[in-house]
């Protein structure tokens, strides 16, 4: 029997998964993390399981006194894991519903110990063999378990997903990806389109033609706001008023009691999570502060030179794990610009836009924005940033290479035999049109092979598809957002607890 912790595995999928891998392989849940409403269905099949809320856990209050002892901290295991306090704690932003100012760096690093201690100690007192993480950890508890998990040399396991719908593999780590990818790779460095199976071949096809389709997540955001276009900005009036019946609806939900599955911290109440009437303010104000944002970034761009030689950055947005955890110390995007402006060749620019969801009214973009980092990217005298309302696909089009941490714009500029340089663990990392990036020097000899006209060729995306087409299994990680309708509950589950159970015995006997 394996004792199995199930993290942030939320919805009636991952029951079924859980209980298919009881049944197959003996694997027993004992503790197990996600939203508060799953709590009855997940201990009505786990009795016996520890079941913690996920915004409990990351809010670092899963109870008044923990379960089992709080070990102490020793300067070893810091300093072990002192690159992932790094990434914890720029994680927290996602927490701080002041935007930086409300939960400040040393109570940061207190709750990073908080949840090192508590963690820790789960770990002590349950002794899994295994945890199971639902997607790549990244909010803050989770991300601190894995590192401990990893430190301590217990097993993990999660999905990665494609920017295919319906289809994922399984990892041991988002920091490593995938061995099995990377063999299927060697085994054929080529193919052609006619190889591949059906829906990869449609998705090579409708890639490689310009035809992706937008994110799910970004086509959810635009159909759940009724915004069209990728670029569109409502009104200021109209997002005030869709904040106000927001509230209405916190109120009637939670009262004047805190939101049970927020991950904000309260700034006034730092030991609790913040309540709708502070959520509303933070809200309002961030309308306010988006706007000053917009105009600040506008009056900065310049026109673009017609017959210019560029790279092309594609802000992320923020905060979202696509940056934190994935993309490591290069969540701090300007470290990027820092470094493509001190290495482009003499006669090129580095066209930077930002992303289109960013300043948005409905989003939290203000968290991870201020006027002083649109400042320092447009100081560079060689660093262009780009008017909103150019196409991105255009600047793809015409970039001699596209720099990004771990966007689909990536994927896009690929399929297009654009070089790719990339800041982080992205889903197609390992294809031959992507130049991984991690110090000046390996900047530096990829612009080299890029300026002397090297470009990856349509037969080496043919060759990521099919040796994807063979690692990978039908599955679904959010069914809320991802649009895998032609999947069934049963059979996504069926064959996703196949895929883990195959994954781990493969490794861990």
């Amino acid at each position: 029997m394996k004792r199995v912790f199930y993290i942030e595995c939320a919805g009636a999928v991952w029951r079924s998964i859980a209980d298919h891998c009881r049944q197959q392989a003996a694997w027993q849940p004992v503790l197990w993390t996600a939203p508060a409403d799953d709590q009855p269905a997940v201990l009505r099949l786990n009795p016996d399981a520890v079941f913690i809320a996920g915004p409990d856990a990351a809010l670092g209050m899963p109870g008044q006194t923990a379960p089992w002892p709080l070990p102490a901290l020793d300067a070893g295991l810091l300093a072990a894991l002192s690159s992932a306090e790094i990434t914890a704690l720029h994680m927290m932003d996602r927490m701080d519903i002041a935007s930086g100012k409300g939960f400040t760096h040393d109570q940061r690093r207190r709750h990073y110990y908080g949840l090192l201690r508590y963690w820790l100690g789960a770990l002590e007192a349950l002794k899994p063999d295994l945890i199971v993480f639902s997607i790549s950890p990244h909010i803050v508890f989770d991300y601190v378990l894995f590192a401990l998990a990893r430190h301590l040399g217990i097993a993990t396991v999660m999905f990665e997903r494609l920017g295919m719908p319906g289809w994922v593999f399984p990892i041991e780590s988002f920091t490593q990806g995938s061995d099995a990818l990377r063999s299927a790779l060697k085994e054929r460095p080529g193919a052609q389109a006619s190889e591949l199976p059906g829906d990869f071949q449609k998705w090579f096809v409708n890639s490689t033609q310009g035809q992706a389709d937008v994110p799910a997540n970004y086509k959810k955001k635009l159909a759940r706001y009724g915004l069209q276009g990728r670029a569109a900005t409502p009104p200021l009036g109209r997002a005030m008023v869709y904040e106000l019946r927001r509230a209405v609806n916190l109120w009637r939900k939670y009262g004047f009691g805190p939101m049970r599955n927020s991950y904000l911290r309260s700034a006034s109440y730092p030991h609790d999570r913040a309540g709708w009437t502070e959520t509303l303010l933070a809200r309002l104000r961030g309308l306010i502060l988006k706007r000053g944002l917009m105009r600040r970034y506008d009056a900065l761009c310049r026109a673009l030179e017609p017959e210019q030689n560029y790279v092309f950055l594609a802000l992320h947005y923020q905060p979202e794990r696509a940056t934190v955890p994935l993309g490591g110390v290069f969540g701090d995007q300007t470290l990027i610009v820092d470094m493509l402006a001190k290495n482009l060749p003499k006669d090129w620019k580095l066209y930077v836009k930002e992303h289109p969801w960013q300043l948005q009214p409905f989003g939290w973009g203000e968290m991870q924005r201020t006027q002083e980092f649109y400042d320092a990217i447009a100081a560079y005298p060689n660093v262009v940033l780009v008017p909103r309302d150019v196409e991105t696909s255009e600047l793809v089009s015409g970039a001699k290479a596209v720099a990004t941490v771990t966007g689909s714009v990536g994927w896009d500029a690929m399929c297009k035999g654009i070089p790719v340089l990339l800041f982080g663990a992205a889903w197609y990392r390992d294809g031959e049109g992507v130049l991984p990036i991690a110090s000046s020097t390996s900047l530096a000899d990829a612009l080299q092979r890029i300026a002397g006209g090297w470009k990856p060729q349509l037969d080496a995306v043919a060759a990521l598809c099919l040796a994807f087409s063979r690692i990978c299994l039908q599955g679904v990680l959010e069914p809320e957002l991802e649009q895998a309708e032609h999947l069934a509950h049963d059979d996504a589950a069926q064959a996703m607890s196949d895929g883990l159970i195959a994954f781990v015995k493969a490794r861990h006997p």
